[in-house]
């Protein structure tokens, strides 16, 4: 084979969307490993008993900016600059996002919903839960630390 024939784009299966996200899980499983917790992946936070992931703590991924447009909260991420509208602007996701911030637990903010807004605390969790699995199906949001999967 002559070497300009060896030189040709390689072609990759992935996006550069899908790539940056899965190179974001690979290194939330390193992170936990290099802790010595079992490592696990994003897309398993979604398997995990609701008592183990009301212990995580969300922390908004700093590769993306959020800004609010046509009553929607969206994401911009800072190098692609590719949006994607999130949620709705209403009450009960504001008091659940604002609270994704690395210093309260889904459990804590879960509590601080069912305050806020006058709900039990299973609509609550379930809310606050379906809100952060949302975010992080958009690598919006993540886990502060780890959990062990």
């Amino acid at each position: 084979m002559s070497n300009e024939q060896s030189r040709r784009e390689i072609p990759f299966t992935y996006t550069r969307r899908q790539f940056w996200r899965a190179l974001l899980q690979e290194m939330f499983v390193t992170r936990g490993t290099l802790q010595g917790k079992p490592g696990g992946r994003l897309s398993e936070l979604g398997s995990l008993p609701d008592d183990q992931l009301a212990q995580v703590t969300p922390i908004i991924n700093p590769e993306y900016e959020i800004f609010v447009d046509q009553n929607h909260v969206w994401s911009r991420h800072k190098k692609t600059g590719a949006t994607a509208k999130l949620f709705p602007m209403e009450r009960e996701n504001l008091a659940a996002f604002n609270l994704f911030n690395g210093n309260y637990t889904l459990s804590q903010v879960a509590q601080s919903v069912s305050q806020e807004l006058g709900w039990d605390a299973a609509q609550a969790s379930a809310h606050v839960r379906e809100l952060f699995l949302l975010l992080v199906s958009h690598t919006v949001c993540v886990p502060r630390d780890p959990p062990e999967i």
